[in-house]
């Protein structure tokens, strides 16, 4: 199952006709948190390893992490934990909510730069949300 897949956003409508890393950005942005958190598969981490050791170093971006992956956040990538959570909050669009609020001052969300201070942004929220989602299922 995917949860998200950068080629996905070409057809809409705010993408206008920007290129195709426009699209990584966000995913991106959760798959670099979800590595940075332990929440990455086994199998992922396998996979992944020197590219997940480069995002945390931040010598790649988190576009760049995206396009490595093809642009996709997959069920694969992610451990139990990992799951449950993007499925409460990804898969339900509230990630996709987030993020524009957290960038409301740009006209799409597109057009966020792919900067380590927008990802801090971003893991401030996923943080938050992470903890609340955990704090309902107690």
């Amino acid at each position: 199952m995917l949860y998200d897949k950068a080629n996905d956003h070409q057809d809409k409508k705010e993408f206008m006709e920007l290129s195709i890393e426009h699209a990584h950005t966000h995913i991106g942005m959760f798959l670099g948190w979800i590595v940075q958190n332990d929440l990455a598969s086994e199998d992922f981490e396998d996979e992944a390893g020197p590219q997940i050791i480069h995002f945390l170093q931040r010598t790649i971006s988190c576009c760049i992490f995206s396009e490595l992956w093809d642009g996709t956040i997959s069920i694969e990538m992610l451990n139990r934990e990992a799951k449950g959570f993007a499925d409460a909050y990804y898969k339900s669009g509230k990630y996709i909510d987030d993020y524009r609020q957290i960038f409301s001052q740009h006209e799409c969300m597109y057009l966020v730069e792919d900067t380590w201070k927008n990802y801090e942004k971003v893991t401030k929220v996923l943080d938050m949300r992470f903890v609340e989602w955990k704090n309902m299922k107690t």
